[in-house]
């Protein structure tokens, strides 16, 4: 009897595990998926582009993102 519920709860262990895993394969590949097409939360822009180069870089991160704030740093120091 003991041998017969010890198998049993085998059983169903390895059940489980098996839906867990099935679950979480799921959920990487979902994760996978939608990180794969994420752009930078943040661009870099070079020295030396004019006026209209940079309202359009910026109207694009806009567009895509959102919500923007825009932090003006001199490169000497990274404060973040």
């Amino acid at each position: 009897m003991l041998i017969i519920s010890l198998l049993g709860v085998f059983a169903f262990g390895f059940y489980l595990m098996s839906r867990l895993d099935q679950f979480l394969e799921k959920n990487r590949k979902a994760l996978l998926k939608e990180n794969k097409f994420r752009e930078f939360s943040e661009i870099l822009l070079p020295q030396g582009l004019s006026d209209s180069e940079i309202l359009s870089e910026i109207r694009h991160f806009r567009e895509t993102h959102g919500k923007v704030d825009i932090i003006l740093s001199d490169g000497k120091e990274d404060a973040f």
